[in-house]
């Protein structure tokens, strides 16, 4: 899971190069503004995104008003160029509290779960390419309720599988996977990211700078907070965490395999959280370590 500096230099210069240019040059040709009170053109952050023209090259900024916005919202292949913007990360969320094995039920003998998996459980998901979000919380609330707990299901909060996707100033709440980091080159400026399982997890190429992961793995017993899928030692994907805070209860490890290549680094980051003494897990390679 280590890189050799210059592999970590490169890494973090592709990526930022990419992604910050996104925001650094753009112009935004049209704002939709978004209001469930009813002051904007739209009341749900979807009826925006429906209007954006498909295959459009132009920015389009949408501007969602403080509240609480309890949908799942998709951005898909045909919709770059999208700036979604809130008014601050503690005034603006998008919640919905779906898991991976919502709607399962017995079929013939079999356990079958009709159109449910950990990525379409998603509050949020972005497809698109050429995407930015500022001063927004993606949130999934499975399992965050009062009472008893239910069981441990993935829950995901954040689904990135768009190339060039930029975040800056965001929150990603969840339990679980809360963000899956899909595919592509992605950035994270001064985000919060709290979880408790694998929760930053994918196989993307991705550089999170300044950023506070909140562990909330002492309520399960433990937990990780990444799981890493790079597919094989060509594979350019890897997760570089730089000048990063990782913070709240534990053990927890920094990391497990989710596949031989995992490659994760940790760059003049604090660790004020209870970290496992081994650090990393092997999870499912323990026999090829």
């Amino acid at each position: 899971m280590l890189l050799l500096p210059l592999q970590l230099l490169s890494i973090f210069l592709s990526v930022v190069s990419h992604c910050v240019s996104v925001c650094a040059t753009a112009s935004i040709a049209v704002t939709y503004i978004v209001d469930f009170n009813g002051s904007g053109q739209y009341k749900t952050i979807q009826e925006a995104i429906d209007a954006v023209p498909d295959n459009n090259d132009k920015w389009y900024r949408i501007l969602v008003k403080r509240g609480l916005y309890r949908e799942k919202v998709k951005i898909p292949p045909a919709k770059p160029f999208i700036l979604l913007e809130g008014e601050g990360s503690q005034l603006t969320t998008i919640e919905w509290s779906d898991y991976a094995t919502n709607g399962l039920f017995e079929l013939g003998g079999s356990r079958v779960t009709p159109n449910f998996n950990t990525e379409t459980s998603a509050t949020f998901t972005v497809q698109a390419e050429n995407f930015v979000a500022k001063s927004i919380t993606f949130k999934n609330g499975y399992n965050m309720e009062g009472g008893q707990k239910q069981k441990m299901d993935q829950a995901v909060a954040a689904t990135v599988n768009g190339d060039k996707a930029a975040f800056y100033n965001c929150a990603f709440v969840g339990i679980q996977d809360t963000l899956y980091d899909g595919h592509g080159r992605h950035y994270y400026s001064n985000c919060y990211i709290e979880g408790a399982i694998d929760f930053i997890f994918g196989f993307a190429k991705t550089v999170f700078e300044g950023c506070n992961l909140h562990s909330t793995a002492g309520e399960w017993g433990g937990g990780y907070l990444t799981a890493q899928g790079r597919g094989s030692d060509t594979d350019t994907g890897g997760y570089v965490f730089k000048s990063c805070n990782v913070t709240g209860t534990g053990p927890t490890y920094l990391g497990r395999a989710w596949s031989t290549h995992a490659r994760v680094v940790f760059y003049k980051s604090q660790f004020n959280a209870p970290i496992a003494p081994h650090g990393w897990d092997a999870w499912h390679h323990k026999d090829t370590v």
